[in-house]
């Protein structure tokens, strides 16, 4: 119970990272690096860490450091998806929380995202939690699935296993609403 103790709810944030939903959201700053820089700046971290931990973090999700002195509200929805996520990873967090990171991206988008979090998973051994409708970003990052609806658990299990023979009425109608291509 991290408010238990109030004195360790600071430590506490800064071993969780946020995605959210739709990156305009999360972006503030009047840069690019002025937004990555804000939780390891709020940390207390030294400005030359600081500096150093941004460009690496903005190097890790594919943007160069000429995006450094660029307005986020001037990127791509792709590209500040990316700002996001190297923000929320900057501090190497154990986990981070992903709310549908990629809704508002097309599909090539979404499966950039997709690989830049699982790289994030691979290289930082980060536990992930995503919260998403799109069975196929679920099917390509999750180990585990839980199926959610009106607030209430119906199914969970091994993704592969619940994907493929889905236990639950909802989980059913889930998958059967996923447009498929016929030729």
């Amino acid at each position: 119970d991290m408010w238990q103790n109030p004195k360790e709810i600071r430590r506490f944030r800064f071993q969780v990272g946020l995605v959210f939903q739709y990156p305009e959201y999360q972006l503030f700053g009047e840069t690019v690096a002025a937004d990555v820089a804000f939780g390891p700046t709020n940390m207390g971290l030294p400005p030359e860490e600081v500096e150093k931990r941004v460009r690496e973090s903005l190097r890790f999700v594919g943007l160069s450091e000429d995006m450094m002195e660029k307005s986020p509200f001037e990127l791509s929805g792709g590209m500040q998806q990316r700002v996001g996520i190297a923000a929320a990873m900057l501090l190497s967090p154990g986990v981070l929380l992903a709310d549908e990171p990629t809704s508002a991206l097309d599909v090539t988008l979404q499966k950039q995202v997709v690989e830049e979090m699982r790289m994030v998973r691979d290289t930082f051994g980060t536990a992930i939690v995503l919260v998403a409708h799109n069975l196929g970003v679920i099917g390509a990052m999750a180990d585990n699935v839980l199926v959610l609806k009106d607030g209430k658990t119906v199914e969970y299990g091994k993704t592969g296993d619940v994907l493929a023979n889905p236990q639950a009425d909802y989980t059913r109608a889930l998958l059967a609403a996923v447009p498929r291509l016929r030729r």
